[in-house]
């Protein structure tokens, strides 16, 4: 029975060691500790077996007592083992100091060797020679082991037990770590006295009750240092875990990022100081709340709520990039979230981290309103125009029934951005756009809008809107634009011309809608200005005419398609021819014959004139000479001069050259300019009449009274002769408006010393009349038609 009691003590190291190996879970102390108490337990059953008298064989208890010596003997290195472990994992800085020579792993082989040769010494009968019996009185029989001539043997092992106890308590000393220190200090002074205790057992006299005490001198010195170890260790990592707590709480309400965690119900769990603030309340107020309770919009907590939930039950954690919610002031705030749900063992967590873009938000929209609207007069532009329209046009549109696009060019607006200068042009364009959305407004258009596509070019769009609503809303614009705009202390007077499409009629597309309208304004704006014109398909022919007028003018030089007529101008005191004005005549073999007043506004837009007027001068000057050469009287020849030649750098370089070639006196040679020239630069101008002048050329302004001129410049040109526009010369004698304004020509032109030229003289009482006003010179068809070369030399040079 008492054996039994003894395996009964062994197995409580053993279930010891089996708790500290899972307190500590499994580390590589636990199971160098779970294998010493293996071994004391080893110890404890080896000395219960020498308690088996009367229940084994001598030789079976000889056998396992021998065997089990394992558990007494590996205790030394192990012990150092202990030690090692430690050492190794606290003290790194250990191996570069002389204690690397002792505490290394190599001594720890060692140790386990020697004592593992100790151990076979055992199993020799110079090493245990035999077991006797020990019968004491009045207690248990028990056998004692008879030591050999090798016994000193087993002295080594006490003295590496030693070894092990000092060399551990030194290193222990220089453990930082106090639970460790701690432990190890304590280890090795309880194994010491468990040790010595259980060397007692080497004396029959302690009746092997020594090792018992021993084991469980390890046994439970180590439960107790174990578990104080751990209770610090679970202490430290507490107040670790406070510190960390603590620290992360900080960091959190540090962030200025919003963070929060709701449970599955909705209430929040988690706030950091930024979102606390965001609603104006404490983080108190806000743990245990839902969103009903902080959100003063309930649609707006609702939306959210639904949309945590459906996160939570997805169990996918998703990013928001645009989230709205209402602060604590009542404004809209806008964030970007992302919201994880985070699975605990109990419930799942919803955490959300949101970022708050409300500045952003507003600068992507103020960069969207900049990029959808015009700097100067705050409306949309042209890029927001094609979006509105593309959308107002988008197929299956069933609230559309028609729609009215309207085109606003603003006349003349050239002339008084260049003239007055870009800030009162800009002044003028704000005016325009505030008096198009006012009408919109007065007229209750709540779905009509205004745009700026162009620099004088606006646009109006009316969805639903008929052919006799666009009708007189382009007439009421009208109106609006005989009204001077006003700002500072002038007043400005400026024309539209409007072209409108209609949808479905005129397209059903934006692109369609937006070219048409176009084609209406330049159709208007080319006639009349200051109206109104809704598109035909009769545009449509008109422009691709003047298309091919363009295409077909730029090879018509080359191609030698022009040809010059001839209009005599008479003397109107001889009746004599002194002069001719080359006219400008174009057949092409596509066209045909096309009319000088279709073709020369193309030209002039296009600057083919430049090339053309060169022709014409070269071409008229070299019939001048021939005719002289042929000996015919000298007629001067007049050559009508674009205001875009005028303008060419080198227009007097070409001239001279001309004049050059030609051969031709350049007293033969009168350049025709029109009032036009007073719209540009006078000095400028000025300067370069004046230097054609010194060519030899003589200077002529053409259709007088139709343009822009006053006296002061008249006074300054350098010409030679004023030709009176045929407008004031038809039907002279029956108009006396037109008497007046003739007389009051020629009468200036007298006191300027300009000579005076009357174009489109058409019967003999027109011719009376100029006469009778002294007059110079006579062109019409009273004298001539235009004629071609070969007509003007049979016709008027033969008989002249």
């Amino acid at each position: 029975m008492f054996f039994l009691f003894l395996v009964l003590v062994a197995l409580i190291p053993l279930c010891i060691g089996v708790s500290i190996f899972f307190m500590f879970k499994k580390s590589k102390l636990a199971k160098v500790l779970f294998l010493f108490l293996i071994l004391a337990s080893i110890w404890q059953i080896d000395v219960a077996f020498l308690f088996s008298y009367g229940i084994f064989p001598i030789d079976t208890i000889d056998f396992f007592f021998r065997l089990l010596r394992i558990g007494s003997i590996m205790l030394t290195p192990t012990l150092f083992y202990v030690g090692y472990t430690i050492t190794q994992q606290e003290i790194p800085m250990l191996f570069k100091s002389k204690w690397r020579y002792i505490m290394n792993r190599k001594t720890v082989i060692v140790f386990y060797g020697w004592s593992f040769i100790v151990y076979l010494v055992g199993w020799s009968k110079n090493g245990i020679a035999s077991l006797k019996i020990i019968q004491p009185n009045e207690a248990f029989h028990f056998y004692f082991p008879t030591y050999g001539n090798l016994s000193w043997i087993f002295d080594t092992n006490v003295l590496m037990f030693v070894i092990s106890i000092i060399a551990c308590f030194f290193i222990g000393k220089q453990i930082k770590q106090a639970n460790l220190r701690s432990f190890l200090l304590h280890f090795i002074f309880t194994t010491a006295v468990g040790y010595s205790i259980g060397i007692l057992n080497m004396y029959p006299e302690a009746k092997l009750f020594p090792s018992a005490v021993a084991v469980l001198v390890f046994a439970i010195s180590l439960l107790i240092l174990s578990n104080r170890m751990h209770l610090n260790i679970v202490k430290e990592m507490n107040n670790e875990l406070d510190q960390q707590r603590t620290f992360l709480r900080n960091v959190i309400d540090l962030n200025p990022n919003y963070i929060y965690a709701k449970d599955q119900e909705g209430r929040y769990s988690l706030a950091n100081l930024s979102f606390a603030k965001l609603y104006g309340k404490e983080i108190d107020e806000i743990i245990g709340k839902t969103e009903f309770d902080i959100q003063d919009d309930k649609l707006l907590a609702k939306e959210i709520f639904q949309r945590d939930q459906t996160i939570l039950a997805e169990s996918k954690g998703v990013m928001i990039p645009e989230e709205v919610i209402i602060d604590k002031k009542g404004n809209i705030r806008w964030l970007q979230t992302s919201k994880i749900p985070i699975k605990t063992n109990e419930t799942t967590v919803l955490l959300g981290v949101s970022n708050d873009i409300t500045e952003r938000k507003y600068h992507e929209d103020e960069i969207t309103y900049q990029a959808n609207h015009d700097v100067t007069t705050g409306l949309a532009n042209r890029r927001l125009f094609n979006e509105d329209l593309t959308t107002l046009f988008k197929k299956n549109n069933s609230e559309l029934n028609s729609a009215v696009i309207m085109l606003i060019d603003l006349d003349r607006f050239k002339y008084i951005n260049d003239t007055l200068g870009h800030d009162v042009g800009d002044l003028l364009l704000i005016e325009v756009a505030k008096r198009l959305e006012m009408f919109l407004v007065e007229n209750k258009l709540t779905n009509a809008k205004v745009y700026r596509v162009g620099g004088d070019e606006f646009t109006l769009v009316f969805p639903n809107c008929t052919k006799a609503e666009s009708i007189e809303y382009a007439t009421s614009i009208l109106q609006e634009f005989k009204k001077g705009f006003s700002f500072g202390e002038m007043e400005y007077y400026i024309t539209p011309s409007i072209g409108v499409s209609l949808y479905p009629e005129d397209g059903r597309d934006a692109k369609t809608l937006m070219k048409n309208a176009d084609t209406a304004m330049y159709y208007i704006k080319e006639r009349e200005k200051n109206n109104f014109k809704l598109f035909t398909e009769d545009m449509n022919y008109h422009f691709y005419r003047k298309m091919m007028i363009e295409k077909e003018l730029r090879e018509a030089v080359e191609r030698n398609e022009f040809e010059l007529y001839y209009q005599p101008l008479a003397d109107i005191d001889t009746g004599l021819v002194s002069g001719m004005e080359a006219l400008l005549r174009w057949k092409n073999k596509t066209l045909g014959v096309v009319s000088p007043a279709e073709f020369i506004p193309i030209a002039e837009e296009t600057g083919l004139i430049i090339p053309i007027g060169e022709w014409v001068l070269k071409s008229a000057c070299e019939q001048a000479f021939n005719w002289q050469q042929m000996g015919y009287r000298p007629l001067k020849v007049g050559v009508n001069i674009s205001i875009r030649q005028l303008l060419d750098k080198n227009f007097l370089k070409k001239v001279a050259t001309v004049v050059e070639n030609s051969k031709l006196d350049p007293r033969y040679i009168d350049l025709e300019v029109t009032e036009s020239i007073a719209m540009h630069d006078s000095d400028e101008m000025i300067s370069k009449l004046y230097r054609l002048k010194e060519i030899g050329v003589s200077l002529s302004m053409d259709d007088f009274g139709t343009g822009y001129s006053s006296l002061s410049y008249l006074k300054k040109y350098p010409l030679d002769t004023l030709k009176i526009d045929q407008s004031f010369i038809r039907n002279i004698t029956k108009k006396k408006d037109n008497q007046a304004i003739v007389n009051s020509i020629i009468s200036m032109a007298k006191h300027l010393n300009l000579k005076v030229t009357a174009e489109g003289v058409e019967n003999k009482e027109e011719y009376q009349f100029l006469s009778n006003l002294h007059c110079d010179f006579v062109q019409g068809y009273d004298i001539s038609r235009p004629l071609n070369a070969e007509d003007f030399e049979n016709n008027i040079l033969v008989t002249n």
